[in-house]
């Protein structure tokens, strides 16, 4: 006898693809997943729209090392740093050629136009020039400025008299370097040019700076209050 079909287990019926169990397991994760992702990009671009933007920088130069008072500078001794702009501070030079520091400058500290001197007075000058300080108890002659040639003659005076018997030439047609008026010789208020201000007779004692040898130097020096400058014709 047959056995009666309808009485055999079944196997349960299998779900629609997508439809099962484990299907829905994973759509909730990737529910979870997606509101997460969600919630975090909604985070992230209320953060961007509360921060405050990033600080303009400049570019300034600033010491690569500690650099003593007098250095001339070179390319290896500056590098280049970003500063935001409201830090940069009054007159930083974005070139060192040619400057040599007024003062020390600590490593990292920003180059500026009050930290140097300037070019080197002796800057294009023959190996071996050094700058002379010549007094002028006269007063420099007017329109005298850094460039000009000049002779420089000492006065030769009478040892019992004191009169002057002569003139002798001490140095004959070299540049003048700076030019100083009323202010005294190496006053920090040089103006631009290497010219003090005040420059010119009429000032009281004034001085000019001179290119010359390291022997014409010390003659110079020996002459100081009986030099007398002579400027040669272009």
């Amino acid at each position: 006898m047959l056995a009666d079909r309808s009485t055999r287990p079944t196997a349960p019926p299998v779900p629609p693809a997508g439809r099962g169990p484990a299907a829905r397991r994973r759509r909730r994760r990737a529910r979870g997943w997606l509101s997460a992702g969600l919630v975090a990009g909604a985070g992230g671009l209320a953060v961007a729209a509360l921060a405050p933007p990033a600080p303009a920088t400049t570019t300034v130069l600033v010491a690569a090392r500690d650099l003593p008072a007098g250095s001339p500078l070179t390319g290896g001794d500056v590098v280049p740093a970003a500063w935001p702009r409201e830090l940069v501070p009054p007159g930083a030079l974005t070139s060192a050629d040619g400057a040599v520091l007024a003062g020390p400058l600590g490593r990292g500290e920003p180059l500026t136009r009050t930290r140097t001197a300037g070019p080197g007075l002796l800057t294009g000058q023959p190996a071996g020039a050094v700058a002379a300080l010549v007094d002028l108890p006269a007063g420099a002659p007017p329109g005298l400025a850094p460039g000009t040639r000049v002779d420089v003659l000492a006065r030769v005076l009478d040892p019992v008299t004191g009169a002057v018997t002569g003139a002798t030439a001490l140095a004959v047609d070299v540049p003048v370097l700076a030019v100083a008026g009323g202010a005294p010789p190496g006053s920090s208020s040089a103006g631009p040019g290497g010219a003090w201000p005040g420059g010119g007779a009429g000032d009281g004692p004034g001085a000019v700076v001179v290119a010359v040898g390291a022997s014409t130097a010390a003659d110079l020096v020996a002459a100081a209050g009986r030099t007398v400058l002579v400027v040669r014709g272009t």
